[in-house]
C-alpha cells in the first residue's frame, strides 16, 4: 500500500482537482485506489490517496 499527499492553501479550491488529474496521469501505475481523505488544518488543506501499486 502507498500513499500520495497534496497540499493547497488558503482555501483549497483547486485540491479535488490537483488529486483527479494525478490519478489520471497515473492510472497504468495503480492498481485500486483504497481510499482519499481530505483534511484541513487552519488554511493548509490535505489530501491523501491511499493506493495499492500495479506490479
Amino acid at each position: 500500500m502507498k500513499h500520495m499527499t497534496f497540499l493547497e492553501y488558503d482555501d483549497g479550491t483547486g485540491l479535488k482537482d490537483k488529486v483527479a488529474k494525478w490519478i489520471a496521469e497515473n492510472e497504468d501505475g495503480i492498481l485500486e485506489i483504497i481510499d482519499i481523505e481530505y483534511s484541513q488544518h487552519g488554511n493548509i488543506y490535505m489530501a491523501t490517496v491511499t493506493f495499492e501499486e500495479r506490479k
